[in-house]
């Protein structure tokens, strides 16, 4: 696959794999990149622990989730930024990621980094629905995908990009096919680059 297409960031919606939001938790004091409990050492939050928030100002107005979780490992050329398609380790604990292709479960739950971190650090990943803009502007923009991606059949999954090593990325959207985890869906077609 080559990931030679992008979709806007107001042109996805995530499945959220991780479970129920917390209904007693919102947006942290600080944000969800704030310093006491994103990008940390030590967990602040149980891991697993999904947060709801409405997105209502910036890209599309709607439901999204944040899951709290570790950075497992990250390529040695691509390292973790905002809007970054991580998806699980090979470890298969359900709250390590990772956006280097060698490692990953490959065509399994996705989230997105919501900025840059450091290996084996704990923080908050975008996990579902639209994208929360109005709580981390880094995640508006543009996420790679191959040019399958299409109306016609709006199902997102996964898959390791061909152009491994490079700025672009990793892992890239593509048009679900039999047997693979959905991991979201789009509101438009791709838009080649």
């Amino acid at each position: 696959m080559a990931n030679n297409a992008v979709l806007d960031s107001e042109k996805i919606i995530l499945f959220n794999h991780f479970g129920a939001p917390d209904p007693n938790l919102g947006e942290p004091k600080d944000g969800f990149t704030g310093a006491e409990h994103h990008n940390v050492a030590t967990a602040v939050y149980p891991l697993g622990t999904v947060i709801q928030v409405y997105n209502k100002t910036l890209g599309v107005a709607g439901y999204s989730q944040f899951v709290y979780g570790k950075l497992e490992t990250q390529d040695a050329t691509n390292v973790t930024f905002a809007r970054c398609i991580c998806t699980l380790h090979t470890d298969a604990v359900p709250t390590d990621f990772t956006n280097d292709n060698a490692a990953d479960l490959a065509s399994n739950a996705c989230v997105i980094a919501i900025s840059a971190m450091t290996v084996d650090y704990f923080g908050w990943f975008w996990c579902g629905g639209v994208c929360p803009e109005d709580f981390v502007s880094g995640l508006g923009g543009f996420y790679n995908c191959d040019d399958s991606v299409a109306l016609a059949t709006p199902a997102l999954m996964l898959k390791d990009a061909i152009t491994a090593g490079t700025t672009a990325g990793e892992l890239a959207f593509a048009a679900a096919t039999a047997g693979l985890l959905v991991v979201g869906m789009t509101l438009a077609n791709d838009s080649a680059i």
